[in-house]
């Protein structure tokens, strides 16, 4: 599944990005640059605005309105409305600035001089984006962005009980 996502939704394209799906994101995009996208590549269109939700599926395109608040409500809801998989592996996400694939760099002599001394010394795996050159690693950070993708997980599986069919 590939994902575009509207100007509210930042937050979302991000934690896409990092579950590895290909998402486009930008804070400039109008609902007409939104649409022709999502038409030209066949992504699907995430919204929280009802009105460009009602344009897109006019307009055929394959869309989902979010309602939820919190980041951890929002990725439930795309899994349940999309069978969208959450999960969270570092070899297999994007960058979550620009959408760029991640590479994995085993020499860390080769980010020496772009990371902290601390992280340099501590971790042996980074990883560096094919696009904007950022290098990430998995710090400490990551135990929050597993927890996170745990929450939603639980969530999802609330979120589907309650909408079964009931007989």
């Amino acid at each position: 599944m590939r994902f575009i996502v509207d100007t509210m939704l930042g937050d979302v394209a991000r934690w896409l990005r990092i579950m590895g799906y290909d998402t486009r994101y930008s804070r400039s995009y109008g609902d007409r640059e939104l649409l022709s996208e999502a038409i030209l590549t066949g992504r699907i269109l995430i919204t929280r605005d009802r009105g460009l939700h009602a344009k897109a599926r006019k307009a055929s395109v394959r869309a989902v309105l979010l309602e939820s608040t919190t980041i951890e409500e929002r990725l439930a809801e795309l899994s349940v409305k999309l069978g969208l998989e959450l999960r969270v592996d570092p070899n297999t996400s994007r960058c979550p600035e620009c959408n760029g694939v991640l590479e994995r760099v085993n020499d860390k002599s080769i980010v020496r001089d772009r990371v902290p001394p601390l992280a340099y010394n501590t971790y042996d795996v980074f990883y560096v984006c094919t696009v904007c050159g950022r290098v990430y690693w998995e710090g400490s950070h990551w135990d929050n962005i597993r927890r996170v993708v745990e929450i939603s997980r639980g969530l999802a599986e609330e979120m589907r009980k309650a909408y079964r069919p009931r007989r």
